[in-house]
């Protein structure tokens, strides 16, 4: 049998690998060897623990791996996947395994390709591996077989305890609503099963296996009425239904859920029992190494034209189900407020591309019974300017643009579309230069301010507001403080992530000034 070196720096790569993930590294070696039969499209996972030989094995029947991919799967050196090409990267799971492993076995076997490694510590600072004809697999697929160390504290050791954590990491995979989805969008196979030490897990019914109340299955659109993914929102019958650490809206991109996120809505006391699942292929391409989070900074708008119709269907829900939160209504504060941050926006220009506007021109659709063109309404709207009118009898105030923000507008009637055309004239509009200023009084959440679409939201519950309201100029220079820091924090979500003990520090300290 041939050896190989792993070579570089491993003892440090691997620790940084495992450093990317907040959660611990023999669930890490888990979750990421599954990613890796998934990607292959398997229709069979078999994952078996022996927790007294502290013993992984993850065997599916997938496609198999290539020579190249065989030798990129051992190579420390080797970059990671592209981005939007897959959930798994390449050995990631089992690189990182070896900071709590003594070896890993693996065998493969393509339509074109067949191979097996027996990888080991020779010596504390050297990884090496050998090869070897498998003799595990009687078909297409790949096997891997992770040996821990006896002294290493594992949080899995039984059936329950490991699909715990492939339902946290995979809830999509287990609902037959979403296999149906993933086969008719050819990434997953319908009949697609986990087999946890020799127990085939059946796929169920979301809202019978939750018990949720309030059930909705929703759609999310863009501006455009293209459908960006499917899910679902309901009331869990229990606090916390899928583990003690989730709740609120899970975010799934091709079966991986991301995140959890309230999208800065807090309805009170239901929190806990708050659920929701929603598939947005596309979001692929803006996955973190570590698949816990979404990195924006790839391309701003356009993770918020997939992003914000989440955040929509979520509030629409919330309201029609009286959840909302409170709003503190404030029109004059908020438009010296808006004139300010639009003056601010002229001395740092690239802001505005994150927000709709910046006065830019564009068409709005005006209803007109002599219109030429046909038109449908649809919910969410943009304010434009100057102020006009429609024709008599078909709608007055301000034309709108099709937006994230409360009421109608019209777009052109797509070829789609079953509904009655309207007739509209197109006209040339100047949109409102952003962002939207808007208050909410919340005094149980610690956030001075956030982004929420295309609005940033100011705390008037927060106590430090409250120690400057009415004092006029220490109230504006707040504002545009909280606002500023919304922003930074926005474009910048990972940052929470890397702080640790300062995470939410300046809201704190805020906070800590308020109840003074």
């Amino acid at each position: 049998m041939a050896l190989h070196d792993s070579g570089v720096n491993f003892e440090n790569l691997i620790r940084d690998l495992a450093d990317m993930y907040p959660y611990n590294v023999a669930e890490v070696v888990l979750v990421e060897i599954v990613a890796n039969s998934l990607d292959a499209k398997a229709t069979e996972v078999r994952i078996d623990y022996n927790p007294d030989a502290k013993v992984l094995c993850v065997c599916d029947n997938g496609i198999g791996m290539t020579k190249d991919q065989f030798q990129k799967y051992h190579d420390f050196a080797a970059g990671l996947k592209e981005r939007g090409a897959g959930i798994g990267f390449a050995g990631i799971g089992a690189k990182i395994s070896f900071n709590i492993a003594d070896k890993v076995v693996t065998e493969t076997r393509g339509s074109e390709f067949s191979a097996g490694s027996y990888w080991y510590f020779e010596s504390p600072r050297r990884l090496v591996w050998e090869d070897f004809v498998p003799k595990n697999l009687n078909g297409l697929g790949t096997r891997v077989t992770v040996y821990f160390r006896r002294d290493v504290d594992i949080p899995y050791s039984t059936t329950d305890d490991i699909l715990k954590i492939l339902r946290s990491h995979y809830l999509p995979l287990f609902d037959r609503k979403f296999l149906e989805l993933y086969s008719r969008l050819g990434f997953y196979d319908e009949k697609l099963r986990f087999i946890v030490n020799g127990n085939v897990v059946e796929p169920f019914f979301l809202e019978n296996e939750l018990n949720l109340d309030s059930v909705e299955k929703v759609k999310p659109q863009d501006q455009k009425g293209r459908f960006l993914g499917y899910g679902i929102l309901g009331i869990a019958e229990k606090e916390y239904p899928i583990s003690e650490e989730i709740c609120g809206v899970l975010v799934s991109t091709h079966g991986k859920v991301v995140k959890s996120d309230f999208f800065n809505q807090y309805p009170g006391e239901i929190m806990p029992r708050v659920f929701g699942l929603i598939e947005v292929p596309e979001l692929i391409s803006f996955l973190t190494t570590s698949k816990t989070d979404f990195n924006r900074k790839v391309n701003i708008k356009k993770f918020e034209a997939l992003y914000s119709p989440l955040r929509q269907v979520f509030k629409e829900w919330l309201a029609k189900h009286g959840m909302s939160s409170a709003e503190d209504s404030d029109s004059d504060e908020v438009r010296k407020l808006e004139k300010e941050i639009r003056k601010i926006l002229e001395e740092v220009p690239e802001l505005g591309t994150i927000f709709e506007g910046l006065s830019t021109k564009r068409s709005a659709l005006v209803a007109r019974r002599s219109g030429e063109e046909p038109a449908e309404l649809v919910n969410g709207a943009q304010s434009t300017f100057p102020v006009g009118e429609g024709e008599k009898g078909m709608g007055g105030g301000a034309p709108t643009l099709p937006g994230m923000g409360e009421g109608l507008s019209l777009k052109p009637l797509s070829e789609t579309s079953g509904s009655s055309p309207d007739r509209a004239t197109p006209i040339g509009r100047k949109s409102r230069s952003g962002p939207r200023v808007s208050f909410e009084s919340n005094p149980h959440r610690v956030d001075i301010a956030w982004v929420d679409g295309n609005d940033v939201v100011i705390n008037s519950g927060h106590r430090a507001y409250e120690k400057v309201r009415r004092n006029d100029f220490a109230r504006r220079a707040y504002c545009i403080f909280a606002i500023s820091y919304a922003i930074h924090r926005f474009l910048d979500p990972l940052e929470d992530n890397r702080g640790g003990q300062f995470v939410n520090i300046v809201d704190r300290i805020l906070d800590a000034w308020g109840r003074k």
